[in-house]
């Protein structure tokens, strides 16, 4: 059950990714193991072309976080009287972004888990 290989040649011509190859790489690991786990236990080989694309997409959206996997994001933010607080009831804005941009490649794929039973 490997995986199909996501390379830059793929991202900057099949998909049309605008990161430079360091970026992509940076980003690559955060991006595999988030898409992995998205799709567990379904094989990415079933569908190799929305696996590739959602990995791709989960390049973009870890990049424009730092290419941090999420770590080292914000908390909290206050602004004058009005403050907002993240991650504590539902998850940080990186999983969100993630999961937003990683789903948009997955559905009607048969790749994205949708749960048990």
């Amino acid at each position: 059950m490997a995986a199909p290989e996501v390379t830059y040649a793929f991202y900057s011509e099949g998909y049309g990714g605008s990161l430079s190859e360091g970026g992509f790489k940076a980003a690559l690991p955060h991006a595999l193991a988030f898409v992995r786990g998205r799709i567990w236990p379904n094989d990415p080989q079933d569908d190799p072309d929305a696996y590739r694309r959602a990995v791709c997409a989960a390049c973009d959206a870890d990049a424009a976080y730092g290419a941090t996997g999420g770590t080292g994001g914000l908390a909290s933010v206050t602004t004058g009287t009005v403050s907002m607080s993240f991650g504590a009831d539902g998850g940080s804005a990186w999983e969100t972004d993630m999961a937003r941009a990683v789903d948009g490649e997955l559905v009607g794929s048969g790749l994205l888990y949708m749960g048990l039973g």
